[in-house]
């Protein structure tokens, strides 16, 4: 008998899993979300595209017909999120909603893949076939809708999703809340602490302003239960654990950057990222290079530091 590809089932909640590839191979997987209603079936999340026949089985064994799929509702539009796009709208003629701040980069897979991998110099020797496209199907399914912070998705039969901007890791990031059953599903903005890459983070007060977010609505919401993409299911309990432990790699991220500057005056951004990628034993990769960069303009804007002669110096402040 095959094995099933459900990982998770409650309510109107189905969660899928796709094991992830690479350097992530045996620790993590990602996750999409079917939520039924009443009137329509939406997912959340397409995921990776060496998960289609996983997405596939869901559809089998859920029963659900290409036809009955309504809705894809994508949290980011980082490439094991959006893989399975092209391949959905397709078959499904299914109704594509996103945030707009990144809808360029859903529509265009080649752009979707330069804009990080080979946002800097440093990160140009990454093969971008390896480390991001092959992560994607070889058609897009671009937005058709945007939606934004507090705008509600209305399944029918008392399923209800409202969106949730969750900005840092992305900065067009969303999760869902869904009201019956008082459960947070979100994907990228607190990661797991055996994910093997350092915190990818785009912008640390942004990043450092949805934790805080997170963490109050869990409590003001009274959440019973958030779903995740690369990690298990959780209590509010158990995610205000993991917030904590997010919030503490963030700032250890940042102390290395001072600490590796400090004592290497006119370091480069290249050593910078391996030193504090070597600080938490994490892999020297392409998403490190986005978060130290993230933070490296945070200190200087604040005057900690400044780039001269092509290295970073320590001011002070």
């Amino acid at each position: 008998m095959e094995k099933s590809v459900i990982s998770y089932q409650s309510g109107p909640f189905t969660t899928i899993s796709m094991g992830l590839p690479g350097d992530h191979e045996g620790k993590t997987a990602t996750r999409v979300f079917f939520v039924q209603g009443k009137d329509k079936t939406a997912l959340i999340d397409s995921g990776l595209y060496g998960g289609l026949a996983s997405l596939k089985q869901g559809f089998e064994e859920l029963e659900i017909t290409p036809a009955d799929l309504d809705l894809l509702l994508l949290t980011h539009e980082h490439m094991d999120h959006v893989g399975n796009n092209g391949w959905l709208k397709e078959e499904t003629g299914c109704t594509i909603l996103g945030h707009p701040a990144r809808a360029d980069r859903v529509a265009d897979n080649m752009l979707n893949a330069k804009a990080i991998v080979h946002a800097f110099p440093e990160g140009e020797h990454f093969d971008l076939n390896e480390e991001y496209l092959d992560w994607m199907g070889p058609t897009e399914g671009p937005i058709d809708e945007f939606i934004k912070d507090g705008d509600l998705i209305d399944l029918g039969g008392g399923v209800v999703l409202e969106t949730v901007e969750v900005l840092g890791h992305s900065m067009a990031e969303v999760g869902f809340f869904e009201h019956s059953t008082k459960t947070l599903i979100i994907a990228d903005p607190l990661l797991p602490p055996f994910n093997p890459v350092l915190y990818l983070y785009e912008d640390p007060a942004a990043m450092r302003a949805t934790f805080d977010k997170i963490e109050k609505f869990l409590v003001e919401r009274d959440v019973q239960a958030v779903l995740f993409a690369h990690d298990e299911v959780k209590s509010a309990a158990e995610t205000k654990e993991l917030v904590d432990d997010c919030r503490r790699r963030v700032d250890q991220v940042e102390a290395s950057i001072i600490t590796h500057i400090k004592a290497n005056p006119g370091i480069g951004f290249a050593e910078l990222r391996d030193k504090c990628c070597d600080d938490q034993d994490m892999v020297h990769e392409w998403r490190a290079l986005v978060s130290i960069d993230a933070s490296l303009k945070s200190f200087a804007d604040q005057g900690q530091v400044e780039k001269k002669n092509g290295g970073w110096h320590y001011v002070g402040g």
